[in-house]
């Protein structure tokens, strides 16, 4: 990476952290005052009660603010003639696939058939499982990403990389 892309990577996520600073305050307002909040169940271990009522939906005080910069830049950015491409839509679709699973998760919770509970934690590793798999298969075969690094270290590479 770039020295450049790094300080550009870095402003960004500051100015998303300054985002979620300024609105997380309101937000959370808005969500004790519509009482969106953590849903108890009553023969549950006392020290969960501690948390009753605490705002859910939390998600949406990262999300916004990184889809909102996303969206602006790469609109700026086709404006000055510079298309992101693919490479940018995946990771996005990642992020919105996991908020969609933790809403529907939250919103199970609050008022779906286990109220107070949510998914079971198999499902939503099942699901996460999952979309992590299509994010794999899209980085490999989409975008031919052919290694694989954990720690810097090569964990995984492609057939084309061994051979090329």
């Amino acid at each position: 990476m770039k020295s450049a892309d790094a300080t550009f990577a870095l402003a960004l996520c500051g100015i998303t952290f300054l985002l979620t600073v300024i609105w997380g305050g309101p937000l959370l307002t808005i969500l004790r005052r519509f009482k969106i909040g953590k849903q108890i169940r009553i023969d549950g271990p006392q020290a969960h009660l501690t948390k009753l009522g605490t705002p859910t939906m939390g998600g949406v005080l990262i999300v916004a603010p990184v889809l909102a910069i996303t969206a602006f830049l790469n609109v700026a950015g086709l404006l000055r003639g510079k298309f992101a491409g693919r490479s940018m839509l995946l990771p996005v679709a990642v992020l919105l696939l996991f908020t969609a699973l933790g809403a529907y998760d939250d919103l199970l919770g609050l008022g779906g058939i286990r109220r107070g509970e949510g998914m079971r934690g198999r499902q939503i590793f099942l699901v996460q499982t999952l979309i992590a798999f299509l994010a794999a298969v899209g980085l490999y075969f989409v975008l031919g990403v052919l290694y694989l690094f954990l720690i810097g270290r090569e964990i995984l590479h492609g057939p084309e990389a061994a051979h090329g």
